[in-house]
């Protein structure tokens, strides 16, 4: 394997005699988790699960139940599933490349050519991992890009449906930022980006919030579960955490000029007659009407005490 790191990969397998020989054969190279059943499988699956080896045949239900079940999740569908079967019969091989399996092992097992299999799989896994992240990332800030945001709040809002929950935005944006490019360079400016950035993601850092730069300078935090009130109070944390920023970028000799910010924040508990784009366009007025007040750290709407 190319990453230090060992992969894991889930054996879903009742067998003892084949658990003992894939533990035999994969034990030293990998972190493995081991399901008797499907009910199993579903309960030990984890979001770092770099590779599933599937029997087709199991006590509580077929392996190409749990199969169609990874391939319908969005976040887990990327697995990839080698089936591992005493079954040479064309339609349970047909069946489990239909269903989404990337290979087909025979038993008993070959250990020089399974281990191969199971390496080669892993690092593609990886590399698509990292090709995913990489095209979700804004490569000046190191956070989200606009793509990522788009996804997650399709993600939340559906969630917020479903729970009949809250669902806060904040879009911030930083002032004045073409006058500042002019007077002090584009350098400085990209400074100011990243700073902003940092101290997003440490003003909006409880389980679930995510920050993306999804403009040029504007940038946004998603809040599932937070009330307008909250989003509002969160995002008046913004003004402290950017006076740390700017400390830390004087003492290491940073080029990041003291700035300010505007905020417009919404929530809002999603039904069926509204979409995502009402939570943006309110959240995106109260930032127009926070620019328009002059900007200057002004957060909209007011929280009236």
């Amino acid at each position: 394997m190319s990453r230090k790191e060992k992969p894991v990969v889930l054996i879903v397998e009742d067998n003892p005699t084949g658990i003992s020989s894939l533990v035999g054969m994969l034990g030293a190279a990998c972190e493995l988790i081991i399901a008797k059943s499907v009910s199993d499988a579903k309960r030990c699956l984890q979001p770092d699960v770099d590779l599933v080896l599937l029997d087709l045949y199991l006590p509580d239900a077929p392996g190409i139940e749990f199969l169609r079940y990874l391939k319908s999740n969005v976040s887990l569908q990327r697995i990839p599933v080698i089936c591992i079967s005493a079954s040479d019969q064309t339609s349970d091989i047909e069946l489990a490349f239909r269903e989404g399996a990337i290979d087909y092992v025979l038993k008993p097992f070959n250990k020089t050519i399974l281990s191969a299999k199971v390496s080669t799989f892993v690092e593609y896994k990886r590399k698509s991992d990292l090709l995913e992240a990489q095209a979700m990332q804004d490569p000046l800030t190191g956070i989200g890009n606009r793509r990522l945001f788009q996804q997650q709040i399709d993600v939340e809002w559906r969630r917020a449906l479903r729970q009949k929950t809250m669902l806060g935005l904040a879009l911030v944006d930083l002032d004045h930022f073409k006058s500042m490019n002019d007077q002090y360079g584009h350098a400085q400016g990209d400074e100011c980006l990243q700073r902003l950035a940092g101290a997003m993601e440490a003003t909006f850092s409880r389980a679930g919030e995510l920050v993306a730069r999804i403009g040029g300078d504007e940038f946004a935090a998603i809040l599932p579960g937070a009330s307008v009130e909250q989003t509002v109070r969160a995002a008046q944390r913004l003004k402290g955490a950017l006076a740390a920023q700017y400390g830390q970028s004087q003492e290491t000799g940073g080029l990041c000029p003291e700035f300010t910010t505007s905020v417009g924040c919404f929530a809002m508990v999603p039904d069926a007659s509204s979409s995502t784009d009402d939570l943006l366009e309110s959240a995106d007025q109260h930032l127009y009407e926070a620019k328009d007040k002059g900007g200057r750290d002004c957060v909209r709407p007011v929280v009236q005490q």
